[in-house]
């Protein structure tokens, strides 16, 4: 017969708590947020964006979307403790020039506004600017990155591929996005990839709806499937007045699907110093 070891009632408490507070560091670890810079717009996303999968940027062209995706390339440098990563970022850029000149700006407005202490962080330094992916493993084995933003990943599929290719292109997305996923996993990343949007019929037509349209993500439910988190920019007939009177046009964001989050929506403008929240906002 077998006797069972018997522990004792502290030895009992004492491995709840090792066990309970591992698994609190796992969570932490594989849950971790990054800021997009504006904190509003941070507790709007329950955080930030996580750190974990892919989070899909969709959007009209104008709409704001490579605007948000520079001002978390800066936000990304800070320390966790100011919601950052402590690390650089990566943009990939697929189609159009990398915006360099709005870069440089965002430098030298964004710091001051998301964060009132002086730092020492040269931020221009740690953005690595590429135009293909091939280089990634490499770059994220020799340097310290905590964000990938491919601008856009409609772009890496409509240059290689036919219309009547898709079955070779479902294919194709699904590779790319499961080598995606590895690297959020393996490197503690986050990944942002900007999609474009195309127009369909509404079935579901809302009040105040006359157009029967709207606008969804490129790349239909291949790619879809392939995202954790799906969030939409798109323009409004609003606007907003700034300290010195300026009219500036008001952008919506939308949160499509996320694992943890409703769908729901939140207004933005973009200024020079970057992308801000805003709250009261008139037709």
């Amino acid at each position: 017969m077998v006797k069972r070891k018997s522990y004792k009632k502290e030895e009992r408490r004492n491995y709840h708590e090792k066990w309970t507070l591992d698994a609190e560091q796992v969570f932490a670890h594989k849950w971790c947020l990054l800021s997009v810079g504006c904190p509003k717009l941070d507790e709007f996303l329950g955080g930030g964006v996580a750190v974990r999968g892919i989070t899909e940027l969709a959007g009209e062209s104008g709409s704001g979307k490579t605007q948000l995706c520079l001002q978390m390339c800066l936000s990304v440098q800070y320390p966790e403790i100011n919601g950052g990563l402590g690390a650089g970022s990566v943009y990939i850029n697929t189609e159009d020039i990398f915006p360099s000149r709005r870069l440089h700006q965002l430098i030298q407005k964004f710091p001051s506004r998301f964060h009132s202490e002086d730092t020492s962080i040269q931020f221009g330094n740690n953005i690595f600017i590429e135009h293909i992916a091939d280089v990634l493993p490499q770059l994220l084995a020799q340097k310290s990155v905590g964000l990938i933003v491919v601008d856009s990943i409609a772009g890496v599929f409509r240059a290689d591929f036919e219309p009547r290719d898709s079955v070779s292109r479902a294919k194709e997305m699904r590779a790319v996005g499961g080598q995606l996923h590895r690297l959020a996993e393996e490197f503690r990343v986050a990944i942002i990839c900007v999609n474009q949007v195309t127009t369909v019929i509404n079935n579901e037509r809302s009040a105040g709806d006359n157009t029967g349209r709207k606008t969804v993500a490129a790349l239909g439910l291949a790619w879809a499937n392939m995202v954790t988190t799906r969030l939409q920019i798109s323009r409004t007939n609003r606007s907003v007045t700034d300290a010195k009177g300026t009219s500036m046009p008001v952008r919506m964001l939308e949160i499509i699907f996320s694992p943890d989050k409703p769908p729901r929506s939140c207004h933005f403008v973009v200024t020079e110093a970057g992308v801000s929240a805003v709250s009261n906002v008139t037709e």
